[in-house]
């Protein structure tokens, strides 16, 4: 519509000017050019509509798909931030699962370490005093055999017998 103004404005400067424009076939031209725009008008108009509406359409279609995915990423990301969220708690559980674990464990084993220890200065202990008293009674019975085996073991009696056992031993 604006064209057509316009192009009725150009005509109207034309005669308005000081050429004569009897001797051209501007007029014409001009009438030509109109009617050939309105048959184009006429039969092109519903089809560049319906082209132009069909391609609105189209890109309303994919701006609605390319909005959905958005959307369906961002739940994604949403969730993902959440597993995420779950797992460094979980982590964290687990950390500390394993650090009280562990002090047990430790625990435990120094109280075995305690045990053992005291079971095995006890047996050293208990062997000490059964090898004492073996090297005692392998003294008493060393000294024995030698005394009976000499000539003063007839002279002595037993009460002289203890005494001198009793020096060997201490």
């Amino acid at each position: 519509m604006k064209y057509i103004i316009l192009l009725f404005g150009f005509c109207g400067f034309l005669f308005a000017s000081n050429t004569d424009i009897s001797q051209t076939d501007f007029i014409e031209r001009v009438i030509n050019f109109v009617i050939f725009v309105a048959i184009l008008w006429y039969f092109l108009a519903d089809r560049l509509k319906q082209l132009l509406q069909n391609r609105k359409d189209g890109i309303i279609n994919k701006l609605n798909e390319i909005q959905e995915k958005i959307k369906l990423a961002n739940q994604a990301k949403i969730q993902a931030n959440n597993h995420l969220e779950e797992a460094k708690k979980k982590a964290v559980e687990i950390v500390s699962d394993a650090k009280k674990e562990a002090l047990l464990i430790k625990q435990k084993y120094d109280e075995q370490y305690k045990i053992d220890t005291e079971n095995l200065f006890k047996h050293t202990e208990s062997l000490m005093r059964f090898e004492q008293k073996k090297a005692e009674n392998e003294a008493v019975e060393n000294v024995l055999n030698r005394l009976f085996q000499s000539d003063v073991a007839q002279h002595l009696s037993n009460n002289e017998y203890i005494k001198i056992i009793n020096k060997k031993v201490s």
